[in-house]
């Protein structure tokens, strides 16, 4: 099925115009287009690129075949802690409470509550951290180094000059077996 992509929003300055591709699905058409148009991939500052397709809300919707022939892509917002609405509330009530305490305890009042609402304000602009509580540590029990596992990604770095610094050890199709003496 000949499917047409509409980029909206700050997608528009990666491709003008619709763009048409053959897919069975819109998670098929997404597919093609994120691999085939160049500025889909992200970055490594704002990292990977994310959308919103309108009109589909669950992943089911996105990999059901059929569908809509048009699909409308906007860049999705993202953004925003619980804590900050909280904390400008704070903030408002200290500075209204400034003007009401005397002259020794006001100002202390007003800066505190200025500086919360401020925070309050940078805590809805922050995007949330990722969780790596499911990322599971996995440890060598052979070998008695303090730093002794390097993941699959991990930068080594290359030094020039001295300097002490502990090392990875770095195996490959290594089998630790238990052999007796006969």
């Amino acid at each position: 099925m000949l499917r047409r992509i509409h980029l909206h929003g700050t997608l528009k300055s990666i491709h003008s115009g619709p763009i048409e591709v053959h897919a069975a699905s819109p998670a098929e058409a997404l597919k093609a287009i994120t691999r085939q148009v160049k500025g889909f991939g992200g970055n490594a500052v704002t990292g990977p690129l994310r959308v919103k397709v309108l009109g589909h809300e669950t992943i089911e919707d996105l990999i059901a075949v059929g569908g809509a022939r048009d699909l409308h892509l906007f860049p999705q917002l993202n953004g925003g802690k619980n804590g900050g609405f909280f904390q400008i509330l704070i903030g408002a009530v200290l500075v209204a409470a400034s003007f009401i305490a005397g002259p020794l305890i006001g100002p202390i009042l007003l800066k505190i509550g200025i500086v919360m609402i401020l925070g309050g304000i940078l805590q809805l602009f922050n995007t949330p951290k990722r969780d790596n509580k499911d990322k599971e540590e996995k440890k060598s029990h052979y070998l008695g180094a303090p730093k002794n596992t390097v993941e699959i990604g991990t930068r080594i770095p290359i030094l020039c000059g001295e300097d002490l610094v502990g090392g990875h050890y770095l195996s490959f199709n290594i089998d630790a077996v238990d052999t007796g003496v006969v």
